[in-house]
């Protein structure tokens, strides 16, 4: 490989494994760190996040990120360079930063990670219609957007903290890093190092100005919005008001509120 030759090139020992379809990226990326190996791995948001879950119990084991996918979310929000002769240097240099993850969980769960962001109400909705398209065909996905855009906004206890206000709003979004989905930059200033997630609550917009919104930031496109709340801190509760909201992390859909997204600090170590 290539990739290996030149890893090799920077002084470094390299065991190489490349993922076919139907890998499990995370089971390989475990035994790896469990022999005693950093990680690199080149793919998309999907392959580098489900290699950085492996890796959040192996804090020995620091990851190496080469951005091959269409947005690569987390790698730009750790700050790896795109290009890969530049990203190969970084992870030659050896010097890691431990970054923040995101945990989302309902209660009495384990819950699962996000390094991106995760929210709830529309842009939920939206992921939950992608989901239902590769599965069902693209006309149901529609459908299924179509349904969820069409319904009022929700009202949404939200407790950072310790702090509990409500709001009616189309969407709520919880970013560790500052981008996610189509390269969606709504929680732009979001810093994964500094212990806390950045919560964004869409709570005077309608549904249509909401989409508007998003299709205006996409793409790594920063645009502020005075009717776009902000606020930091290390939990976030989500509960509905009048009836439960659909939930999403790193554009997976998670189920319904009330839903927790939680920090934890410093739990993944990256050459960066």
């Amino acid at each position: 490989s290539a990739l290996a030759a030149a890893l090799r090139e920077r002084g470094l020992v390299v065991d190489f494994r490349e993922l076919a379809e139907g890998d499990d990226d995370g089971s390989r990326a475990r035994k790896a760190a469990d022999d005693g190996y950093d990680v690199v791995v080149g793919g998309g948001d999907g392959t580098v996040s489900a290699v950085a879950t492996a890796l959040i119990d192996h804090p020995d084991a620091a990851l190496g990120i080469l951005a091959m996918g269409s947005f690569n979310n987390v790698a730009r929000g750790f700050g790896i360079p795109d290009m890969l002769g530049p990203a190969l240097d970084v992870i030659a240099a050896g010097d890691t930063v431990s970054f923040d993850i995101g945990w989302a969980r309902h209660e009495g769960t384990d819950g699962r990670p996000f390094f991106e962001a995760a929210g709830v109400g529309l842009d939920a909705i939206g992921f939950l219609a992608v989901e239902v398209a590769e599965r069902r065909g693209w006309w149901r996905g529609v459908r299924s957007l179509w349904r969820g855009v069409r319904r009022p906004d929700a009202s949404m206890r939200i407790t950072v903290d310790e702090v509990t206000t409500s709001a009616t709003t189309p969407a709520l979004i919880v970013s560790n890093g500052p981008y996610h989905g189509l390269g969606f930059a709504v929680g732009v200033e979001a810093n994964p190092t500094d212990g806390l997630l950045d919560v964004a609550v869409f709570d005077r917009m309608s549904r249509w100005e909401a989409l508007r919104h998003f299709a205006v930031v996409a793409r790594r496109q920063p645009h502020r919005d005075a009717r776009i709340s902000t606020s930091t801190g290390r939990a976030v509760k989500v509960e509905g008001i009048n009836h439960t909201l659909p939930a999403h992390a790193d554009g997976h859909s998670i189920g319904l509120t009330p839903i927790t997204f939680e920090v934890r600090a410093h739990s993944l170590r990256v050459f960066a």
